[in-house]
């Protein structure tokens, strides 16, 4: 489920239109508004107004000078562009996949407006009027930088204080984080495996990829580690994971048969890239603090922590799942993971989650979204009498100007 593939008909007609609009996540995931699809769709509606308006006397005649005006090939990179834009639509109306139409559009508009029924001054001022009023646009969305979480400047580009066994003892490693932090990866042996358990299936779930997961432990030899970057106050005087992260890391290693080797064997890896990290001025503590834990691990038999997922409210979860299947396919991402006050199942691939308390509110959250939404009381969902409006998910639902988050 791509977060750009428009939800109605409507809205895949307006598209052209929407992605003018100075909102984020409408066709790239910054905010990247593009009038040029506006342009080109009234530089084909604005030679039949004029030549409406114009019929017979001194303005027919000033329009009919400029009306054979450049080539017609325009017409058929117009008709390449609207063919071209119902299957990227139909597909993910992702930008990145969309690039031949997004490098098209612009001498498109400028070509349109050379066949304009107008005088050569009036066109060129037209073009001219349209370059400056995207690039206004671009210069106002401050597109540069915008991913960027640390600068790029010289080799290693990441840095962190590897331990000299990283680099000349293959390995296999495993990561938690969202950010799969890959450039660290040529400072590390080049033989060591990889992969990121944060969104990977468990093994043993039947569900995608699981079996991908599995076989990858499986063939993990020599040493198994663990890479995570250290979490702000977790940390003991010795900067290594306190008790409490530790018990947390090791029930979310336990569904993928991992644990902490035993004693617990993790090294502090200090990053100045990550102590450069942040949206506020760090202090020199939090800085010296920076980095990632190293930690040995160990092979387990899976599910060692049972209690790191929640089997109480399956039901509950089936419902929603038969009532909005196209955003909530059946059994998520796998078992719903319990919570200290009820249990989360995540939808991955329609980026969704859903939580169920023990108080019997049941909520919903598309990741745009600010907070999560109550769907209702867990007996009235059973009962039908509570229901998801699949039309109107909050952060993603409607045109850009309509979604609420």
């Amino acid at each position: 489920m791509n977060r750009f593939e428009p939800d109605t008909w409507l809205a895949a007609l307006l598209r052209p239109v929407a992605m003018a609009a100075p909102d984020s996540h409408v066709y790239v995931e910054i905010m990247a508004p593009d009038f040029r699809w506006v342009f080109v769709l009234l530089l084909l509606a604005l030679p039949v107004i004029m030549r409406w308006r114009a019929r017979g006397g001194t303005a027919g005649a000033v329009a009919a000078a400029g009306a054979d005006a450049g080539s017609a090939t325009v017409f058929v990179l117009v008709a390449v562009l609207a063919v071209a834009f119902v299957p990227w639509l139909m597909t993910s109306g992702n930008g990145r996949y969309f690039l031949a139409g997004l490098l098209i559009v612009g001498p498109v508009c400028v070509g349109l407006a050379w066949r304009l029924p107008a005088t050569r001054s009036l066109r060129l001022t037209l073009a001219a009027g349209m370059v400056a009023l995207q690039a206004f646009a671009v210069q106002q969305s401050a597109p540069w930088q915008a991913w960027g979480l640390a600068e790029w400047k010289e080799p290693p580009y990441f840095q962190v204080d590897l331990p000299p066994d990283a680099k000349t003892e293959p390995a296999t490693y495993v990561t938690m984080s969202v950010i799969s932090y890959s450039l660290l990866i040529p400072q590390f042996h080049p033989q060591s495996r990889w992969m990121n358990l944060a969104n990977a299936p468990v093994p043993g779930t039947s569900t995608f990829n699981s079996e991908r997961t599995e076989a990858f432990l499986a063939q993990a030899q020599g040493k198994l580690k663990l890479l995570v970057p250290v979490v702000p106050g977790m940390l003991t005087e010795a900067l290594l994971p306190d008790a409490k992260v530790s018990e947390v890391i090791d029930s979310q290693l336990a569904p993928f048969g991992l644990a902490f080797a035993q004693p617990q064997a993790c090294r502090f890896l200090h990053s100045r890239s990550l102590a450069s990290m942040g949206l506020r001025e760090k202090t020199d503590q939090q800085r010296a603090q920076a980095g990632f834990w190293l930690c040995d691990l160990r092979r387990v038999a899976p599910g060692a922590h049972p209690a790191a997922y929640g089997r109480r409210y399956d039901a509950v979860f089936a419902a929603l799942e038969k009532q909005c299947p196209r955003f909530l396919p059946a059994n998520g991402d796998g078992p719903s993971l319990a919570l200290p006050i009820g249990e989360v199942r995540s939808y991955l691939q329609a980026e969704m989650k859903v939580y169920v308390y023990d108080s019997g509110e049941v909520y919903y959250k598309y990741y745009r979204a600010l907070n999560p939404v109550l769907v209702g009381k867990v007996d009235d969902l059973l009962a039908g009498r509570a229901r998801l409006d699949c039309g109107k998910i909050r952060g993603r639902s409607g045109l850009p100007w309509e979604r609420e988050i």
